[in-house]
């Protein structure tokens, strides 16, 4: 993938002007910097979400890409397991529970694959949402402050989790911790 000159602006104000980068197949990058320089209008404009004012990404597969954003994003009406089992469309119905229910117990909460979203606590909802990113089986995987909601503990595991998942994957992460970024990462960008 290519990311070629790309520039951004919102009201007048340049979060990300002329940056470019080459993201080799398999490789793992974390984007750090302080909050609004451009992070995950970056990751959105990647994944095609957001067009940016100059500059283009060449060599994306879009079709293949998942994006775990910052919030969890789940549907209100859908249980934890049915949110993981909704990207596996092409699966048949009994085969995408089971690996949703598979994915689920990964990140520990599988006793709660009957919950809604509004039975979740942010943490638990964040780790649905990694599930689901997860599942997918995608590449390459962009995730904007996939832990933030976790406590140390529980992120540790996810850290280790994603970092067996996405191996051989292109990563791109946006986090705040640069101890995230050092584990899961092999090349960080400050933003």
């Amino acid at each position: 993938m290519k990311i070629c000159d790309i520039s951004k602006s919102f009201e007048g104000r340049a979060v990300l002007t002329g940056f470019s980068l080459t993201v080799s197949q398999g490789e793992h990058i974390a984007f750090l910097g302080e909050s609004g320089k451009g992070k995950t209008t970056l990751l959105r404009i990647i994944a095609g979400l957001e067009k940016p004012d100059a500059g283009q990404i060449i060599g994306v597969n879009q079709n293949g890409l998942c994006y775990m954003f910052q919030e969890p994003r789940l549907f209100p009406t859908l249980t934890a397991l049915k949110n993981v089992a909704a990207v596996l469309p092409d699966y048949p119905k009994k085969a995408a529970l089971e690996k949703a229910a598979a994915c689920l117990e990964q990140v520990g909460l599988l006793a709660d694959a009957d919950k809604y979203p509004d039975e979740l606590s942010g943490g638990m909802s964040q780790r649905v949402a990694l599930a689901r990113t997860l599942c997918a089986d995608g590449d390459p995987i962009l995730l904007d402050e996939p832990f933030s909601a976790l406590d140390r503990e529980t992120a540790d595991k996810m850290i280790a989790l994603v970092a067996r998942k996405t191996e051989g994957k292109t990563l791109l992460l946006v986090t705040h911790n640069p101890q995230e970024a050092e584990i899961l990462c092999g090349t960080k960008i400050t933003l």
